[in-house]
């Protein structure tokens, strides 16, 4: 099933509440989805194009780390099934780690949570109607 989502697109939306970090609204690929312990979902994303970050330094994230805490609840696949679905975002700090079996805590930086559907990007309405239907599950 994981092979299955290398290669989807999708539109990564930060939650400006719930997010230290922020960024522009912007399209991702999926490069990779991590077998992760304890009923987690962590799906690699590379970013188009990517983001600016100003703090620790100022430098470019290419690559991000999706985690569905409760995999049952909010997973990628149902980005795909039901249009949305929201998860917590890392920043990738290194490039090899996408080639390891799995994320070590020293591998990631946490930036917040982000709203990710399913690309081609959804309209304002469509995404306000789909906002309220569901809503985070982890609220």
């Amino acid at each position: 099933m994981n092979e299955d989502l290398i290669g989807r697109e999708i539109w990564v939306e930060m939650d400006e509440d719930k997010s230290a970090t922020r960024f522009s609204p912007r399209k991702g690929v999926v490069v990779r989805v991590f077998a992760s312990p304890q009923g987690m979902q962590m799906v690699v994303v590379r970013l188009m194009p990517p983001a600016f970050r100003f703090l620790p330094l100022p430098h470019r994230m290419m690559h991000i780390v999706l985690r569905y805490r409760y995999r049952e609840k909010e997973n990628l696949e149902r980005t795909f099934r039901k249009g949305n679905s929201y998860a917590d975002v890392l920043e990738l700090k290194h490039k090899r780690a996408v080639e390891n079996d799995s994320l070590s805590d020293s591998d990631v930086d946490h930036l917040g949570a982000a709203f990710v559907f399913s690309w081609p990007k959804p309209s304002s309405a469509e995404l306000n109607k789909m906002l309220e239907r569901s809503g985070p599950a982890s609220s």
